[in-house]
């Protein structure tokens, strides 16, 4: 059995999210997986390097708040059947209100 190794709570969380890869302009989007302080995980229709460097645009459906961020690929899983690919990011660079409401948001779902 694997241990789970993550620092922060994750909650499963479908909702819109849109990306671009910097320093491109183009932007994507598709929804979320899951979420938690630490980073996201989402899906993407172009394979994206671990390393590669994202500014996301998130909105969390239950209250509708949005905020931008700076997020590194942390790891990334191919799903041939769908054409698309599965990333999970870290967070590196989140406003601090954003930070402080995403903490409120989890904690609301998960007790």
């Amino acid at each position: 059995m694997m241990n789970e190794r993550r620092q922060y709570i994750r909650i499963p969380e479908s909702t819109e999210i849109s990306y671009r890869l910097i320093p491109e302009t183009k932007v994507s989007g598709y929804l979320t997986r899951d979420i938690s302080r630490g980073g996201i995980c989402f899906l993407v229709h172009e394979f994206l390097p671990v390393g590669s460097i994202l500014k996301v645009k998130l909105r969390l459906k239950k209250n509708y708040f949005t905020f931008e961020a700076l997020v590194k690929v942390k790891w990334v899983k191919e799903d041939t059947s769908a054409n698309r690919f599965e990333i999970g990011v870290e967070f590196t660079d989140i406003p601090p209100e954003a930070s402080r409401y995403l903490v409120s948001y989890i904690r609301a779902i998960v007790t």
